[in-house]
Formats: structure tokens, C-alpha cells, sequence
């Protein structure tokens, strides 16, 4: 049996973002069409004769200890499975910028319950891995997926879509982060309608049509931002949009915003202009 693994944990963008109702368990329900990118951390699982978990990284930017994801992979895990685990190291890769709205803390656990999965053996199928992830965070689920999905109630509910075909995405985060709680607590109680174009952006998607989905990229999370963060946000989408992304909006709870293009050399060209302003901006494709 396997002594050690690595797994990628791939980044994920929101290419449309639905909040609604406020649920029993006080989370909010959503609806997401979610798509993975080639950006990406490398998570490690190393089996040690010590006792315990050991979480190394890095970068100085992540917890080590009990409060990041990857340790309540393994606990979800060995409650789910029987598994003793024993003695592990984590190591984390970061490439994946946190507090970002792009999944990393997510995908990372994500990469976690795949990972266990292959060293002990258990040969669970996605969808228990899957059940698995909602008890650590609510995009977990769909990071154990991956690729293109539409996404409901807490994060629970996944159902695979055709993916985004091709095209070239950028990825540029403003110089703040934003807290996915207190970005959903700005939404309040009151139940919200959808308002995004999800039906058309899945049609667009069946139908290979990269540039219908990016017209279509909307993400209701822009709508509570303040005066200040909408002003970079936008400032962003407009260097973007300016430079030939056929669509842009900000992913998750942000502030991540992503461009999706056509063309590599528009999309270079943007990078190249973001750079000037933000140290976080990244090439990456759909994956």
C-alpha cells in the first residue's frame, strides 16, 4: 500500500452566483455553475510513525494547526470511513492566494479526502467523497468533483455539466481580502430571487460556446460589495474587458476577479497591464 501522495488541488471560479434563502441551519442556499483552472495547489500525504497530524506549507499565510481545512479532511474522513490514520504529514504547495474567493483552503481539502482515499485503501466512489467534504466547508463537494458543475442548496447538491471547452482565463486579486462569513451576513435574512442567467450559461456550455458563457458571467456577491471594494472590482473588469476578455465578474465571495478570453494574446496583454497595478494576477485555462 502507498506510503505517500500527491494530489493537485485546482482552483475554482463561479461563472454564475446565486444567494437565496437563508437556511434552518443558518447557512444560505445557492446556485453556482463552478469551473476549475489549471492554477493550483500540490497537496502531499506522507503516512509517519509519529502519532498526529503535521501540517507544513510554504508560505506563512495558512494555518498549521487544528483550524485549517486539510486537518478537518482527515477527521471527516476517519469518522466517515473507520480509518485510523495514525501518524500523517500534510505538506501544502500554495499557489492558490487565500481569503480570494477561489477555493484554496476548499480544493486543498478536497485534494486531502482524494489523497486518504488512495492511502488506506477505502476505493470510495466522488459522490461519498463528496458527502465526506460538506461536513468540512461548502464548496468542498464540488472541489472534490471538479471540472464544471451546477452547484446547489448549501454546496451539497452537484451535478456534472460539459465543461468549458477552451479559452483562456485570467485571474487578478485586488490588494484586500473579504471574509467568505461576513460577505454572506451582508446579505441579511431576507430571501433573495436568482439573478443570474444560469439556464442559458448551461445551454452555452452544452453547446461549446465559450463566448455566450462569458457574456453571461454575473456573481450577486459584486452586489453587496462597498463603495471602495466595488470600485477596484470593477476597475479590474474594465482593464480586463478593455483588453478583449469576452466577459469578467469577481468569483465567490471574492475579491478574485477573473476574465475569461478568446484570444492567448489578448489575454497576455491583460496580464501584462494588471501586473502594473496588482502583484496577484495569473494566466490559467479551464481544467
Amino acid at each position: 500500500m502507498k506510503t505517500t501522495v500527491t494530489e493537485k488541488a485546482k482552483a475554482k471560479i463561479n461563472l454564475t452566483l446565486d444567494v437565496l434563502a437563508v437556511r434552518e441551519d443558518g447557512y444560505h442556499d445557492i446556485k453556482s455553475v463552478m469551473q476549475t483552472v489549471e492554477l493550483c495547489d500540490q497537496v502531499t500525504l506522507t503516512k509517519t510513525e509519529e502519532d498526529g497530524i503535521k501540517v507544513t506549507a510554504n508560505v506563512d499565510t495558512v494555518p498549521l494547526d487544528e483550524s485549517n481545512t486539510v486537518v478537518a479532511a482527515v477527521r471527516a474522513f476517519e469518522e466517515k470511513t473507520g480509518a485510523a490514520v495514525g501518524g500523517l504529514s500534510i505538506h501544502l504547495e500554495k499557489n492558490i492566494p487565500v481569503a480570494a474567493g477561489i477555493g484554496g483552503g476548499s480544493s486543498d481539502a478536497a485534494a486531502v479526502l482524494r489523497g486518504l482515499d488512495k492511502l488506506y485503501g477505502t476505493n470510495l466512489p466522488v459522490t461519498e467523497l463528496a458527502k465526506i467534504g460538506i461536513n468540512v466547508g461548502s464548496d468542498v463537494p464540488f472541489c472534490v468533483y471538479g471540472g464544471t458543475c451546477v452547484v446547489e442548496g448549501r454546496g451539497e447538491e452537484v451535478g456534472r455539466l460539459t465543461g468549458l471547452s477552451s479559452g483562456w482565463i485570467v485571474l487578478c486579486k485586488p490588494d484586500f481580502s473579504l471574509s467568505s462569513h461576513e460577505m454572506y451576513q451582508r446579505f441579511g435574512s431576507e430571501e433573495m430571487e436568482p439573478q443570474t442567467d444560469v439556464v442559458t450559461v448551461m445551454l452555452a456550455l452544452e453547446w461549446e460556446d465559450v463566448e455566450a458563457v462569458a457574456k453571461r458571467v454575473q456573481n450577486v456577491f459584486e452586489t453587496v460589495l462597498t463603495d471602495e471594494e466595488r470600485a477596484a472590482v470593477s476597475g479590474i473588469k474594465e482593464t480586463m474587458l478593455n483588453c478583449g476578455a469576452a466577459g469578467a465578474a469577481m468569483s465567490g465571495s471574492g475579491p478574485m476577479v477573473y476574465g475569461i478570453f478568446t484570444d492567448e494574446a489578448q489575454a497576455k496583454k491583460a496580464v501584462e497591464a494588471l501586473q502594473a497595478t496588482y502583484s496577484q494576477v495569473f494566466l490559467t485555462e479551464p481544467a
